[in-house]
């Protein structure tokens, strides 16, 4: 009886344990295309502000006005923002005074003071170039500039990321640098203070990082982690302290040599991080509690037909709206925009991560059956 009782208690450890893989789920957010699908395609509905020719590149979501905002060169610099549950489009940011750089707007990225902030794309044009970033107060206010300058001279900075952390003056913007050109320290990323209008370029002595590993991706991990990705796998998690940067290590876990963008969340207790593949427009999302462990949960694709390829592996990935279930899962919502390929959205379910008292009483139940044996 007694070992019974050990094994009854063992397995229901171990099945709680593996619950949360078991119950992840992930499917289109119908309500966000005129098409029902979850997808909203370049130029669908006669939508005008995404399109194929590698012009959209920045993506975020507004949660203090439920939005997303969407960075779109067609037709001008235009900073769009959508209804997070249909896709319309509801106007746009103000843009007035907003010129320089090779791209004028290029990345967005919303403060957890509902601050947003709109950075443009230094390309690699020595000291005359600056790197610029723009701070609106809210979704109806005008911009204002918060840094011009070289964070690193004759570097191409602002590329495809753009990741904020902190509120008010503890606010903090990051952005990696391009391997090219090769300019001593474009292995690590720029630092912009807003309120001081400063910048910092954090180093790493050695390699990796190597040049270029946080142009593509970049996120904000647990504890104010900066993690880069620019693809082949090399997911590299890191910390700073003043410009010194130290590397934790490169992340296993990633199934496509393609996934870049990426969107780093905690969701329902537990940390995940969700990528989209540039190549196919495959959406990702990983267990993070390890995060140099990934674990798969989940995939998902709502993209239908051919498409158009996004050359330059650009995008970007947010989390929105989380609503709790009432039965121990939480739902959360994601987007995912590879350039070229438009829009995807999901609701995605994520159950209590297992506790590691159920772990504990699993292996102590383990135990003691071992010695019940003896």
């Amino acid at each position: 009886m007694k070992k019974f009782f050990l094994l009854a208690m063992t397995a229901a450890a171990i099945s709680a344990a593996t619950n949360s893989s078991a119950q992840f789920g992930m499917s289109p957010l119908t309500t966000f295309s005129p098409s029902a699908d979850g997808w909203l395609a370049p130029g669908e509905g006669g939508y005008t502000f995404l399109g194929t020719g590698s012009l959209e590149r920045g993506l975020a979501y507004d949660p203090f006005n439920s939005e997303l905002l969407l960075v779109s060169r067609l037709g001008g610099n235009n900073i769009r923002r959508l209804n997070s549950s249909t896709g319309a489009d509801v106007g746009a940011l103000n843009n007035t005074g907003i010129t320089g750089g090779t791209f004028a707007v290029n990345k967005v990225a919303v403060a957890g003071d509902g601050r947003i902030y709109v950075g443009n794309l230094q390309g690699a044009m020595g000291a005359a170039a600056s790197f610029k970033v723009y701070s609106y107060a809210n979704n109806a206010s005008a911009p204002v500039v918060a840094f011009s300058g070289n964070a690193l001279t004759g570097a191409r900075l602002g590329d495809s990321t753009l990741a904020v952390t902190g509120i008010g003056s503890s606010t903090r913007l990051v952005s990696g640098f391009a391997a090219s050109p090769a300019i001593a320290g474009n292995n690590g990323y720029a630092v912009i203070d807003p309120t001081t209008g400063t910048s910092t370029t954090v180093g790493f002595v050695g390699t990796p990082p190597l040049a270029g590993d946080f142009r593509l991706s970049l996120t904000i991990g647990p504890g104010g982690q900066v993690w880069g990705n620019q693809g082949s796998l090399t997911l590299r998690e890191t910390t700073f302290s003043g410009a010194a940067g130290t590397l934790l290590g490169t992340a296993t876990g990633l199934i496509s040599v393609a996934e870049r963008a990426m969107a780093f969340a905690t969701v329902n207790g537990l940390n995940v991080l969700a990528t989209i593949s540039t190549g196919d427009s495959f959406v990702r999302v990983y267990d993070a509690s390890n995060p140099l462990a990934l674990v798969l949960l989940g995939s998902g694709n709502n993209t239908l037909g051919a498409l158009t390829s996004n050359i330059n592996g650009t995008g970007d990935v947010a989390f929105g709206a989380q609503t709790d279930n009432g039965d121990g899962t939480t739902s959360v919502k994601l987007y995912a925009m590879s350039s070229n390929q438009g829009i995807q959205a999901f609701t995605a379910t994520v159950p209590e991560p297992a506790t590691g008292a159920i772990l504990g009483l699993g292996i102590s139940a383990l135990v003691a059956l071992r010695r019940s044996r003896k």
